[in-house]
């Protein structure tokens, strides 16, 4: 019983070191969300009227170039589910345009891939 209460005291003592592992994550410069991929990279999603931007970043917060990136964007906005394709944009971007204009709370799941890989990013805005 003893060895239990050993193993559970260090898992929580190295919990909250496992949780920061990737740092703190970057300012949305774009007026956005950011939120971290399921691969280590880090997306600031911006939905203006209809235009859908995702604007990623490395581990290292540094930019990823939009040659290297392709994806699509599921859009739950005002009720209505759509899927956008994302396109490159400039430098280290992805664009898109919905059928019409989001308006209150938007949730939004990426689908990218970033140099080959696939990674899954959600977020909510609003």
């Amino acid at each position: 019983m003893k060895l239990f209460h050993l193993v559970i005291a260090i898992a929580l003592l190295i919990a909250p070191v496992v949780g920061f592992a990737h740092g703190t994550a970057p300012h949305a410069a774009h007026g956005g969300v950011v939120a971290e991929t399921s691969g280590d990279q880090w997306v600031e999603l911006v939905v203006r009227g209809d235009q859908v931007a995702a604007y990623v970043l490395g581990e290292d917060q540094k930019p990823i170039p939009s040659a290297q990136l392709a994806g699509k964007a599921t859009v739950l906005a005002g009720g209505k589910r759509e899927e956008v394709t994302l396109a490159p944009g400039e430098a280290n971007s992805l664009t898109g345009k919905l059928a019409a204009p989001a308006s209150g709370k938007v949730t939004a799941v990426l689908q990218l891939t970033i140099a080959g890989k696939e990674v899954t990013v959600r977020f909510a805005v609003g």
